[in-house]
């Protein structure tokens, strides 16, 4: 670890400050100027799934907690933190209880945010104070430690790691404009055309499966696993921690969460496994029926429909008879073929998509800690990522 040194993220940063700190339910609007929350902030990337808006008068107020394109955000509250960079494309954008960063000339800001998410917990856990709520403070923030080599060597350590984040980020984008297209195309197909129940395209599965009858190995998705308002389920988890019974779900169903339907997470599995019982598994009775299935249940209507019906007051849940029962546009059969048609190669590209993004983030976390604790030279790691992207 050649000319590496220990040195404090106050020291290696010209500003460091908190986001707006203040009740917020009020001053959402519908559009306007990005602001985030904790919850979009995840390791190494802004999540835009569940962004809160402001309007420009509000932002204009809140000068301290307005973001800059390279400042560097971490969480306070919920999980401590979580370190990201704003975006280049993010534009004007605000926040709100977020630890905001700007480094100085002698960091790179993405070797540090790196270098928080992978170097940093046992720091941050030391470190953070409440009761209930558990925080990470500015004060905290500036005195974190990190190990960090030459700014020529952040930088070829950020071009290696970067490259494989660069690809993930496409293939994100590639899911996103999917999605947009789907809908996009749902809407005109469906437009002025005939109604049919959800139940007559789709149909519940209830296939429960007990924990003694798992490996712990199965893929297993929960409500955390599953994005707002995105519909696709590339992400899960495996069943060593379950301890009661699941529902079995295929490749191709269709999941919604039933939990709390006002969230909006409805999406495609991508992979066989088991989920949480508070997600309904919905299978098209028809295979050409899938793409036409999951615009339907995934719809703002659909999931409007399904909260106002759904039951209990803290905790309310959806239920399959309800939405069975509601109707949703159908063109007819030959119509929602042709839209399969189109839909189906693009359900195929974006899997392979994020089958790609999760070879590459395990490879990248392979040789995160590596290249962070100086054992793998640069060099070496070169010829690895080369092969890779």
């Amino acid at each position: 670890m050649n000319g590496w040194q220990v040195r404090e993220l106050g020291d290696l940063c010209t500003r460091i400050t908190v986001g707006h700190v203040g009740s917020m339910a009020s001053r959402y609007v519908s559009h306007g100027i990005p602001f985030l929350r904790s919850q979009n902030v995840k390791p190494g990337r802004i999540d835009v799934s569940s962004l809160k808006y402001i309007d420009q008068g509000f932002h204009d107020e809140l000068v301290k907690s307005q973001l800059h394109a390279g400042d560097l955000v971490i969480v306070r509250t919920g999980e401590p933190g979580v370190a990201a960079v704003v975006p280049d494309d993010m534009g004007a954008t605000n926040c709100s209880d977020l630890v905001i960063a700007r480094p100085g000339q002698g960091a790179d800001v993405r070797f540090l945010c790196y270098a928080i998410n992978e170097t940093a917990g046992d720091f941050i856990r030391a470190h953070t104070v409440g009761a209930v709520q558990q925080h990470f403070n500015v004060a905290s923030a500036k005195k974190l430690t990190l190990d960090v080599p030459p700014l020529a060597e952040q930088r070829a350590i950020v071009g290696l790691l970067g490259a494989l984040d660069d690809k993930i980020a496409a293939n994100d984008r590639v899911a996103f404009a999917a999605q947009s297209l789907l809908r996009s195309l749902y809407g005109s197909v469906g437009a002025e055309t005939g109604a049919t129940p959800i139940g007559k395209i789709g149909s519940v599965v209830r296939d429960l499966v007990k924990p003694e009858m798992l490996s712990g190995r199965e893929p297993y998705v929960g409500l955390e696993h599953m994005p707002r308002k995105r519909v696709w389920l590339d992400t899960w988890g495996d069943t060593s921690k379950v301890a009661s019974a699941k529902n079995a779900f295929q490749s191709g169903d269709v999941l919604f969460g039933k939990l709390r339907p006002y969230f909006h997470k409805v999406g495609l599995a991508q992979t066989a496994g088991v989920c949480s019982t508070d997600i309904i598994v919905v299978r098209p009775v028809e295979d050409e029926y899938r793409p036409w299935l999951l615009m339907a249940l995934s719809s703002d209507e659909t999931v409007a429909h399904a909260t106002a019906r759904s039951d209990g007051t803290r905790m309310p849940r959806a239920k399959w008879s309800d939405l069975a029962g509601f109707e949703v546009s159908w063109p007819g059969r030959e119509a929602v073929n042709r839209f399969g048609a189109v839909a189906t190669p693009l359900i195929q590209r974006v899997e392979a998509a994020a089958a790609e993004s999760r070879a590459l983030a395990a490879l990248r976390d392979t040789l995160l800690p590596q290249l962070m604790s100086g054992k793998l030279r640069v060099r070496d790691a070169e010829r690895i990522v080369e092969d890779a992207v």
